[in-house]
């Protein structure tokens, strides 16, 4: 039996929506803004070459929109054209016509600027009927427009506000590498798949790890958390970004806020920093301790740093193992410097550890006697038929292994100059100015528990 909302339930979306849905005045502005943008790239457009089109694709295209949008605006060139003549040519229209554009890099170069006080991305791609004639990732875009207005059904367009908004308010909306959530695109292909927001949240109360849905044909198989096949294009997954703890959060959000509904799901209270007396509190109870280690934020884009500051924190966590100190957990914090975070069993181990050698009947025990006479922090000693020795241990305090071997480790490319490495465990860790990079790691309520 499906479920169904009561009075309360309705109520809460209705003023959720009233409150994202963009007003006629606000409408109005950025239609505005899209046909003074539309006739202005095309102008330049035609100076450029009759043959490329123009199209509007995106949130604004489709009316999905939550808030002041990001207009998306799309040059299309025919596939006859060379692909360093349509990164000029896309480059040149776009800086002539934002006068505060930039140029910004994905697959292939693209203009970001404002227009009438907008974000706006002005994208050269190629024109093409379906995603066997791709050329870049980008040329599907515009076919992802067609299907979503196609098939999007009138009403629908608040159904994926509503969805949309839900997903910000439990920390999952976001296919970038900041995030890894849920893209807009595959916000609105699964109400086209279920119908509406909370049909959505009754069918994600049940998926497991590696659900997969479509809305036709199914190509390649996939290994992602979740999978949904592109309709445009069938060996593609629209899900490939969402990582394995976001599927998990939304499932688990969608059985809370199911059963327990509340607008804070959509609109949380502002997450403040837990108190340093809070934390020191919280450490004493758990008996653990933390290391903090620090780095220079590189100049990357955040979809290049995200994975390397992540890459970086697993290899970091990986030499500490490989060191004997027991992790807990782990965080990460990306402000003005990078804060690695990792909770400890202990973040000081004795000088000394066993290391098992021979049985005494073996031909290399002389060898064994040798190299450790002398150079142990004991006598080699026979166990059960064994040489064992007590060994001096490499790096007895995490600060010192990560300070003096991090180097070594695993770590993301554009960080591994170790620029303004420090590292500080224990009490000296526990400082105001590592409140925030701590609270990302102790802080365990959900958005809507806040």
């Amino acid at each position: 039996m499906g479920y169904r909302p009561d009075a309360t339930v309705m109520a809460i979306e209705e003023e959720v929506l009233r409150r994202i849905k963009p007003d006629p005045k606000q409408k109005e502005r950025v239609e505005r803004a899209v046909r003074s943008l539309l006739d202005a790239v095309m102008e330049k457009a035609r100076e450029r070459g009759p043959d490329i089109k123009v199209m509007l694709v995106g949130s604004v295209a489709k009316d999905t929109y939550v808030g002041d949008p990001d207009i998306d605006m799309f040059m299309l060139f025919p596939p006859t054209v060379e692909r360093k003549e349509l990164e000029r040519k896309g480059l040149q229209i776009g800086k002539e016509v934002l006068s505060d554009g930039e140029a910004r890099y994905a697959e292939h170069p693209y203009i970001h600027g404002t227009w009438d006080g907008l974000e706006v991305d002005l994208v050269p791609c190629y024109a093409i009927e379906d995603a066997s004639q791709l050329r870049s990732a980008v040329d599907r875009t515009p076919l992802h427009t067609r299907y979503v207005n196609s098939n999007l059904k009138d009403g629908q367009q608040d159904q994926v506000r509503l969805l949309k908004q839900f997903m910000k308010g439990v920390g999952t909306y976001g296919a970038e590498a900041r995030t890894q959530g849920f893209s807009g695109y595959l916000v609105e292909l699964l109400i086209i798949r279920f119908g509406g927001m909370r049909e959505v949240l009754e069918a994600a109360t049940s998926w497991k790890k590696g659900e997969t849905l479509s809305l036709g044909d199914i190509g390649r198989q996939f290994k992602d958390p979740l999978i949904f096949y592109d309709p445009v294009d069938k060996d593609r997954n629209v899900a490939s970004a969402l990582s394995l703890n976001n599927l998990a959060l939304f499932i688990h959000a969608a059985q809370e806020y199911l059963a327990n509904p509340s607008s804070r799901f959509f609109f949380p209270r502002k997450r403040e920093p837990l108190p340093l007396s809070r934390i020191k509190d919280i450490m004493e109870d758990r008996g653990t301790e933390l290391l903090i280690v620090q780095l220079d934020r590189p100049d990357l884009i955040d979809d290049d740093l995200f994975p390397q500051v992540r890459r970086t924190l697993d290899g970091t966590v990986q030499l500490l193992e490989r060191g004997d100190f027991n992790v807990y957990d782990r965080s990460f914090h990306v402000g003005r410097d990078i804060q690695l975070v990792i909770e400890l069993e202990k973040a000081a181990l004795p000088r000394s550890v066993r290391h098992d050698g021979p049985p005494a009947w073996i031909g290399n025990a002389r060898s064994f006697l040798e190299k450790w006479k002398d150079n142990g922090l004991s006598e080699p000693f026979l166990d059960n038929g064994r040489w064992v020795v007590m060994a001096r241990r490499g790096h007895a305090t995490a600060v010192s292994l990560v300070m003096e071997n991090l180097g070594q480790a695993a770590l993301g490319s554009g960080l591994r100059r170790l620029e303004g490495l420090s590292a500080v465990s224990g009490e000296d860790a526990l400082t105001e100015e590592n409140r925030e990079a701590i609270s990302a790691l102790l802080d365990k309520r959900k958005n809507w528990e806040v």
